[in-house]
């Protein structure tokens, strides 16, 4: 079991209530899941804490049982943790080491510190580089991408790490619609490869409902659903972005019109629009 919280719930310091929990998920090696939630509902938050934040960079307190990777949330310590998880963040600029001259550099100063052999740590990269076509930044300065470009970067950092956990943080917001869903083809070939869990935090149904066939909803600080697609689109539409052709769909569902299955791409759900209005 990669993860293993059970009531588990985090109270700041000074405060007197849990800003986030009781929380119940299990998350075994290789699995993927989507925790999708609008803006303070604590996905950013929890991908923190599931990162090893506590209690390094966020003082408090933990309830409940938080295990990840075998080690107890409550004990754990970021510096140590880096080898085996890794959080990409919406915010690129803010994750750049600042220590290197290039975007090679920056992709090779995680696997660098690990102490890794020059012939490992040159395969990392051009892997990283080549799973988030970085290859023609490779001699930029960091300092000069663009924010899609340094979200690639930043991605590809991580993935040179070979974390065996794999939290992304609205890591995609600066991409195109067509450049997120192929790096995020890519990343799910790489995780399958390297048997790495996956948890992608996002505010957007898509592309984030195509990834996996686990979700959890978070509204502030606790689960308003969990499981499969059909068990939270019901209360999706309250918290998170959709387009119109989405939204309709929810409104036939809500009324009792929609007979067919839930489906999760914009292809699929035309095709099925089309099906219902033929025979409606």
């Amino acid at each position: 079991m990669v993860i293993n919280l059970q009531q588990f719930s985090f109270t700041p310091k000074d405060d007197e209530q849990p800003i986030i929990g009781p929380i119940d998920l299990q998350l075994k090696q290789g699995e993927w899941l989507v925790v999708l939630g609008g803006n303070g509902s604590g996905k950013s938050l929890l991908a923190q804490l599931l990162a090893g934040w506590h209690p390094d960079l966020l003082t408090g307190s933990v309830q409940g049982l938080g295990i990840v990777q075998n080690i107890a949330l409550d004990k754990s310590r970021l510096v140590s943790l880096a080898p085996g998880r890794q959080l990409v963040q919406q915010s690129p600029q803010l994750q750049l080491s600042g220590c290197a001259f290039t975007v090679e550099q920056e992709i090779a100063f995680g696997p660098e510190n690990l102490g890794l052999s020059d012939n490992e740590v040159r395969f990392r990269v051009k892997e990283a580089m080549i799973l988030t076509q970085c290859d023609s930044l490779r001699f930029r300065h960091p300092s000069t991408l663009s924010g899609g470009e340094a979200q690639r970067v930043v991605i590809a950092s991580a993935l040179a790490m070979h974390p065996k956990l794999l939290l992304l943080d609205e890591a995609f917001s600066r991409l195109t619609p067509n450049a997120t869903q192929q790096l995020q083809q890519r990343i799910k070939r790489y995780a399958q490869e390297h048997t790495c869990s996956v948890i992608i935090f996002e505010r957007n149904l898509l592309p984030a409902i195509t990834l996996s066939e686990q979700f959890l909803l978070l509204e502030a600080g606790t689960i308003k659903a969990a499981g499969a697609l059909e068990d939270i689109f019901p209360f999706l539409f309250t918290t998170i972005n959709a387009p119109d052709a989405w939204l309709a769909l929810n409104w036939l569902v809500e009324n009792h019109h929609w007979k067919k299955n839930i489906v999760n791409n914009d292809k699929a759900l035309l095709k099925a629009f089309k099906e219902f209005h033929v025979t409606a």
